[in-house]
């Protein structure tokens, strides 16, 4: 009878769980209330990594060790950790088609066990065709169908969701289902954007037949810079999905970050993310971010984490889920996916022995300090300055009814753009609009400016400031890199009420009755690559004799200049030879500032442009666009970024060193304020206010909150 004494033994060894020290209590079921996590009635910023063990990876299911796997919890809730996201591999649960393991239910179960044990929220992640570096984690009964298209797979999908619907519907344990883990998935080319808002239709409407109560989400990867199918507009008409979510990996995306990962563009990745995803109309949270010490110092990955956290923190973002919880176990680098994957080995917050390392050293603390703070009537402050989407990169590709089109025309309109499959919307055409719209988000926040990116057709007019850095002011197919020709309408409108209009031309540009906008029209291409830009009229802080000397990166219509002939409009600004430059406007109320020449583009292709000089002009002509906005918070300091979290009385002030060195600095508020307390990991400390100011001394990449009332 001794295999029954060892049987006994390990199922009491599987499903026992005895009180987490401190803790135990079983979790509260947490809600999502349209802006943040709510727990208890009170909102909360979830903070964990994504688990996969290291000793046996994506294999757990199947090498059981519940003790290896306790112990892990343990260690989270040591760290700090409330999340913890994971894989639930489809073969495990289903391992014949739509046949379901009970044994792999009870594992799920226990699993459920340990996130109450240790207060670790479990946000599980469905299906999952692609994870650890280039593996795909397959179902042994597919036969090369398309489990985004093919309709018998897209049944099996949805009755494998709702069964875990079914199943955890009221399970507090569970904090949200994520639908997949960056998709798309599986080794399939060709996904539309009506393929993938059905899949997700699909699988989240099956979830929620049985499960009223947990929040949705797709856990995509860059699908916004990409301009890929599965992209927060996409998704944004789903009901079901309650939030959107970000994998900000800065050191995948040379084409945008030409940076080192220590780098001020690289410490805006995650909020640059966070405000282009949640500007579709849902909060979002950083699902995945990080490095790993076999590429990176240990050091340098958590100041580039901190430095990224507390700005998606202001940005907006409702969650931070790193990648990921452990270093792989020395035994795992021989073994797929790790032996093809040498990056992947140390991804961990901890070593694959349990120590922690600097960058779970940083969660740790950011979490003490996000657990301090009293959401409950604050939201992300407004924004101060738009840089509007295309209504061509957000719509849904095919869609021409938003463009006018009755279908009782006599002669049918056939768009080369909007074909099913086409590939005109070309990557490289997106990644120039994105490139640039970083730039510009950036040098906003340099100016002390907030920015976030409303849709064309949405609420842009809102904003004190509207930023058109090129390519929005191009004429140039892919059709999604520039406003429409009836944007020039509404933007002088905008103008003439009091609205402050920023723009910028490369020799592709195309707006229509220009000089009625701009006091300056365009007149021809400027083919010069080596510019000196002159100041000869001050405007803010530029004072005439200043001067600016650039080279194009490149000599093509993406980043030669214009040539403005100019009427109304001052001329703030000429080249090397006499042409215009730069030229100021007053309309009605307000005013409109046009550059002839694509700065932001320049800088996207600048590598480590923001961290080194190059940048006066545009920072200076950012400033003074600013100066005419009430700015709540600003720093004296243009690496310095200050971002208010706000109420009706009280609210956060997230200040974030994006610089190399320690800088002490003072920042300035119209509000009148009566105590100001920073909020340390070990608790508040006072900081002292005098004439609506008050100064600080922050390390390089450093974050801080500022409790005010």
């Amino acid at each position: 009878m001794r295999w029954l004494r060892h049987a006994v033994l390990a199922v009491s060894v599987l499903f026992t769980c005895t009180p987490a020290k401190g803790g135990g209590t079983k979790l509260p079921r947490v809600e999502l209330d349209g802006s943040y996590f709510v727990r208890s009635g009170k909102r909360f910023i979830p903070v964990g990594a994504h688990w996969v063990p290291a000793k046996t990876a994506m294999r757990w299911p199947f090498e059981w060790d519940p003790a290896d796997i306790e112990a892990d919890f343990a260690k989270m809730h040591e760290l700090g950790y409330t999340l913890a996201r994971f894989d639930l591999l489809w073969g495990w649960l289903e391992p014949r088609e739509g046949v379901y393991d009970e044994e792999a239910f009870k594992k799920l179960d226990h699993l459920v066990a340990l996130a109450h044990k240790y207060e670790v929220y479990l946000h599980p992640s469905l299906f999952i065709g692609g994870e650890v570096g280039e593996a795909y984690w397959d179902v042994p009964w597919r036969n090369g169908r398309n489990p985004h298209t093919d309709p018998e797979m897209l049944r099996l999908e949805a009755r494998h969701a709702a069964e875990l619907g079914k199943r955890y519907g009221n399970e507090s344990a569970i904090i949200a289902w994520d639908l997949t883990d960056e998709p798309p998935f599986w080794i399939t080319t060709g996904l539309t954007d009506g393929q993938a808002i059905h899949w997700a239709q699909t699988i989240a409407s099956a979830i929620r037949e049985n499960d009223k109560l947990h929040p949705i989400v797709v856990g995509t990867s860059g699908q916004e810079t990409s301009h890929g199918p599965f992209r927060a507009d996409n998704l944004a008409p789903i009901k079901e999905v309650g939030f959107f979510s970000v994998h900000p990996f800065t050191i995948y995306r040379p084409e945008l970050f030409p940076d080192p990962i220590l780098s001020e563009r690289s410490t805006y990745g995650a909020a640059f993310d966070i405000a282009l995803a949640s500007s579709a109309g849902r909060p979002a949270m950083v699902h995945e971010m990080g490095a790993s010490t076999a590429q990176y110092a240990p050091e340098r990955i958590a100041q580039y984490e901190r430095a990224n956290l507390y700005s998606a923190l202001a940005a907006g973002s409702i969650g931070v889920n790193l990648w990921c919880f452990t270093d792989a176990a020395p035994a795992e680098r021989r073994k797929l996916p790790y032996l093809r994957t040498p990056q992947e080995t140390e991804w961990g917050m901890i070593t694959w022995d349990r120590k922690e390392k600097p960058r779970g050293r940083e969660l740790r603390a950011f979490a003490k300090v996000v657990a301090q703070l009293d959401l409950s009537g604050i939201s992300a402050a407004r924004a101060d300055a738009a840089i509007p989407m295309p209504d061509e990169w957000a719509k849904r590709q095919g869609e021409l009814a938003s463009l006018g089109i009755t279908g009782k025309e006599p002669v049918p309109y056939v768009s080369t753009e909007d074909t099913v499959g086409t590939t005109a919307k070309s990557e490289a055409g997106n990644t120039w609009l994105m490139g640039s719209a970083l730039s510009s988000f950036i040098l906003a926040h340099r100016a002390g400016l907030k920015a976030d990116f409303p849709r064309e057709r949405e609420g842009w007019d809102k904003r004190p400031v509207v930023l058109l850095p090129s390519p929005l002011t191009s004429t140039s197919t892919p059709f999604l890199t520039h406003v429409h020709t009836d944007f020039y309408d509404r933007a002088k409108k905008y103008v003439e009420g009091g609205g402050a209009l920023y723009a910028s031309v490369a020799a592709d540009a195309a707006v229509p009755d220009m000089d009625a906008l701009f006091g300056a029209r365009l007149a021809d291409t400027n083919t010069a690559t080596s510019i000196t830009i002159k100041v000869v009229k001050k405007f803010g802080a530029l004072e005439p004799g200043a001067s600016f000397a650039f080279t194009a990166p490149a000599a093509n219509s993406k980043n030669w200049g214009s040539l403005l002939e100019v009427s109304r409009g001052e001329v703030i600004a000429v080249d090397q030879d006499n042409n215009p430059a730069v030229v100021l406007h007053t309309l009605g109320k307000g005013k409109t500032l046009l550059v002839a020449y694509p700065l932001e583009t320049w800088l996207a292709a600048t590598p480590s442009a923001f961290d080194k000089p190059g940048t006066e002009l545009a920072d200076a002509l950012y400033r003074g666009l600013a100066d005419g906005v009430k700015i709540v918070f600003r720093s004296d300091a243009p690496s310095i970024e200050a971002t208010a979290l706000s109420g009706s009385d009280r609210g956060y002030v997230v200040l974030v060193n994006h610089g190399k060195q320690a800088k002490r600095v003072t920042v300035t508020t119209t509000l009148a304020l009566r105590s100001l307390k920073r909020i340390l990991p070990d608790g508040p400390t006072s900081v002292a206010l005098e004439d609506k100011r008050f100064s600080l001394d922050l390390q390089p990449y450093e974050g801080t909150i500022i409790d005010y009332r």
